[in-house]
């Protein structure tokens, strides 16, 4: 068991970490990232695109506009998230840091044109109902402000308040994994529930229904009428349930599964920053050397700091004092 932990102390001091708990945290949730976004580079092809969308998607994303803003986004945030995982990486930070900076600046600009196109699409994704373009927009705008303030910190070298809007910009965007699991489950309970009911326009439901015949039996007020929406109940299977049933299941549970995703990652990403005040604290010392090498009247409060900004006030202490109080020492 020894030679077993010296082993992974090793790994872990190898890669840069500097606590033992980030390693593992990396791997977990650096992989899902890493994983998730390198098994859908092939949505980039429109034959695997219309196979593997939710039913009823294609037929708004086949079409021209949406097709290319779906393609924009997909083309963007997937190198971005994987670029995302890389940046957290100790031994890049230490080693290249050039290559550490040149990544960022991609990252950010990867991560602001595909929340463009995310807006873009948003009134069409699942329906476009109003709480999945609200849940979109809110998600959107956190992860813009929060990468754009993590951007404004570093050029203001306020490095532990770079680290803190860029740990909240990578949780935030994996909101979007944690929503898919959520929209599933979701969809199976109002699949067991058997009330709920969603609308789907015609046209759309001349694209999912293959069976002509069937179609014109099953919803006759369509050949009269090609605009009327129509009522149809909510199910993933079960007797007498088709593709419509499944579309609509999923577009009454997107948007809610993306309100409950966001908000999930939002207290995560808190509730990891308030249990590590001490890189955070150790990193602001780093900030104060770095801003005094500068000459700059307030060192340690360059960013966005709460002595800064609000009423707190912060005054510097020597790393080797601040070590000696820790507990335990």
């Amino acid at each position: 068991m020894s030679s077993q932990h010296s082993r992974y102390q090793r790994v872990v001091a190898a890669l840069g970490f500097a606590k033992m708990y980030n390693f593992p945290l990396w791997v977990i949730f650096g992989g899902v990232m890493l994983g998730f976004s390198l098994a859908r580079f092939q949505y980039l092809s429109d034959q695997v695109l219309e196979d593997s969308l939710a039913t009823g998607e294609w037929y708004w994303f086949s079409q021209n506009l949406y097709n290319t803003c779906l393609k924009i986004h997909l083309g963007c945030i997937l190198p971005c998230g994987i670029i995302g995982v890389f940046q957290f990486l100790p031994i890049i930070r230490k080693k290249a840091l050039l290559l550490h900076r040149i990544d960022g600046y991609i990252f950010l600009l990867l991560l602001w044109v595909s929340t463009g196109a995310a807006l873009a699409i948003a009134r069409r994704s699942f329906g476009g109902t109003v709480e999945t373009q609200a849940g979109v927009f809110v998600l959107s705008f956190l992860t813009l402000t929060s990468s754009s303030l993590a951007y404004y910190n570093i050029k203001r070298l306020q490095i532990e308040q770079h680290r803190a809007w860029m740990l909240r910009t990578m949780i935030y965007m994996g909101s979007i994994i944690t929503m898919r699991i959520l929209m599933i489950i979701s969809a199976i309970s109002v699949t067991v529930i058997g009330s709920y009911h969603g609308l789907l326009n015609c046209d759309e439901l001349s694209a999912i229904v293959s069976n002509s015949t069937r179609f014109d039996i099953d919803y006759p007020t369509c050949k009269s009428s090609p605009g009327t929406l129509i009522p149809i109940r909510a199910s993933l299977g079960g007797d007498n349930m088709e593709d419509e049933n499944a579309s609509v299941a999923f577009r009454l549970t997107f948007g809610t599964s993306l309100w409950v995703a966001a908000v999930v990652h939002y207290l995560a990403a808190e509730i990891y920053l308030r249990l590590t005040p001490a890189e955070s604290e150790r990193l602001r010392m780093v900030s104060y050397e770095r801003q005094l090498e500068r000459g700059w009247i307030h060192p340690g409060s360059g960013g966005l700091t709460s002595d800064r900004w609000g009423d707190a006030k912060w005054s510097p202490v020597p790393m080797e004092e601040a070590a000696s109080e820790r507990p335990g020492k």
